[in-house]
């Protein structure tokens, strides 16, 4: 067993990294409705497009960190090379933004000074990427603190600088990304090699084309329909598109809880089907009541941004249903990279890379995106932002099909079904205690929330053994790791 293998406890760091997701999820709550209550709709649905338009210039964004967090699962030190060669690539991209702003404004009508603030956050995510890669590589359970961070810093200064209005908010972000950068380079300073590797940085780039094929369809799919609705509709149209959208992410963000596991993957190179259903077992513990109290409580969490969002509360549970099937594919995807071998010679052909999973799982995603905005620019005009929905909800049951077909030697399919169906049963008092018991404000909201979850898993504790296994054992490395840290 190796050092990282014996380092990792796959549970506790994947919950860890959910638990992160979740905070951050929360402050993102606070945040949102910070800026939804304090800016007009013009401005919030500014917000959301200048978001969509970044994430273009962020495609490049991945091509180190795609290796980095492979090789640093290995054992190799890359902290300054990866950093520093990330910094150089920003620097085009981040002129190019600020040209390609000039237009956007004008299109959208949108104050050009924001998208110029905005440029900033190239540079510092092109530099946060791989260091954080390095922390997921090594020790992933801190990795869980980096939206607490983020989110944490920007309300309160977000508070202090809205006279600004979004261009204080815009300088909020800035200021929450650099607190988060210092924070991962002091979490990696052991990790920081005497100099750089131009070796692994010249046989890495060779290959960039993988990373690249892998991170432009992910960019443009996250952003692909939210763009769109924008384009085709309004500004305003995206302010409850977008509130959808953050609100769905909080499933999605359980496909995170993937991340180590994958990475333990990389390092032992096999798993067994018992392991792959411990895995989509513990994921779904959470999706599927996340999912259940979402949709009965879909006008209530719109509420929370503002009651004006409340009558478009319908376009959610698409969006919820869409955000569970991507965290599932998430899994099936950290189970078939986790255990590709190819690029563990630096010295890799590129046909064997076409060959490996590498290739073929990332280009399951360019079918996603396809899918995304063929159906959105047909359903769109026609039905609204709905129909960005359900193009978004096509796509990722489409891929959540043929990455499970893929994945289908590592699935014990017959006790997967009977886990689902224990989990759904433990929703059933949560789903008649939300239903009963409507919440009539944003405070009372959340505290049916945390009701709701504390009936579900009552409920999973008291019918599943097996559920109850798997909490005493996460209690069991979480005790384990507080004590070793006292």
């Amino acid at each position: 067993m190796s050092r990282v293998e014996r380092r990792i406890r796959v549970r506790l760091s994947g919950f860890a990294l959910f638990a992160g997701n979740i905070a951050s999820f929360l402050l993102g709550f606070i945040f949102i409705v910070l800026v939804s209550r304090n800016l007009s709709r013009g401005d919030l649905g500014a917000w959301f497009f200048i978001g969509s338009l970044l994430s273009y210039f962020q495609v490049f964004e991945k091509i180190l960190p795609y290796w980095v967090i492979r090789d640093s699962a290995r054992g190799v030190k890359l902290a300054k090379t990866s950093a520093t060669s990330s910094l150089l690539i920003s620097i085009p991209f981040f002129i190019g933004f600020i040209i390609a702003s000039f237009a956007a404004a004008d299109i959208v009508e949108i104050d050009i000074t924001l998208f110029m603030i905005a440029a900033f956050l190239l540079p510092i995510y092109y530099v946060q990427d791989p260091i954080t890669s390095i922390i997921y590589a090594k020790r992933p359970h801190l990795a869980s603190l980096r939206n607490p961070i983020v989110d944490g810093v920007k309300i309160p200064v977000a508070l202090l600088l809205l006279p600004y209005g979004l261009k204080g908010v815009l300088m909020a972000v800035i200021l929450a990304n650099l607190t988060y950068l210092a924070y991962s380079i002091i979490v990696v300073r052991d990790e920081i090699e005497d100099r750089l590797r131009l070796d692994w940085l010249r046989k890495r780039l060779k290959h960039l084309w993988l990373p690249l094929f892998r991170s432009a369809s992910g960019y443009i799919s996250s952003a692909s329909d939210s763009f769109l609705v924008g384009f085709l509709l309004s500004p305003m149209d995206l302010a409850y598109y977008g509130i959808g959208i953050t609100i769905s992410n909080v499933i999605k963000s359980a496909g995170h809880m993937t991340l180590p596991f994958s990475v333990k993957l990389l390092s032992r190179g096999e798993t067994s089907r018992r392991e792959v259903r411990s895995l989509l077992k513990f994921i779904s513990i959470f999706v599927i009541p996340m999912l259940v109290g979402g949709i009965v409580l879909a006008p209530n969490l719109f509420g929370i941004f503002g009651k004006i969002y409340m009558e478009n509360a319908w376009i959610l549970p698409p969006l919820l249903i869409a955000a569970a099937l991507t965290a599932y594919s998430s899994a099936f995807k950290g189970i078939l990279r986790g255990l590709e071998k190819v690029d563990k010679d630096l010295d890799v052909g590129y046909r064997e890379l076409l060959r490996s999973m590498l290739f073929i799982t990332d280009s399951m995603d360019y079918l996603f995106t396809a899918m995304i905005i063929a159906i959105s620019i047909l359903t769109i005009p026609l039905v609204g932002g709905l129909g960005a929905a359900l193009s978004r909800l096509a796509a990722s049951l489409t891929l959540f099909s043929i990455l499970a077909y893929m994945c289908r030697r590592h699935l014990p399919s017959r006790r997967i079904i009977i886990d689902l169906a224990k989990i759904s049963a433990a929703c059933l008092p949560m789903t008649a205690f939300l239903t009963f018991f409507k919440p009539s404000s944003s405070i009372t909201t959340l505290i049916d929330v945390g009701v709701g979850a504390a009936i579900y898993f009552a409920a999973l504790y008291a019918i599943d053994s097996e559920s109850r296994f798997l909490i005493k054992s996460f209690l069991r490395e979480l005790s384990e790791r507080i004590f070793a840290f006292m």
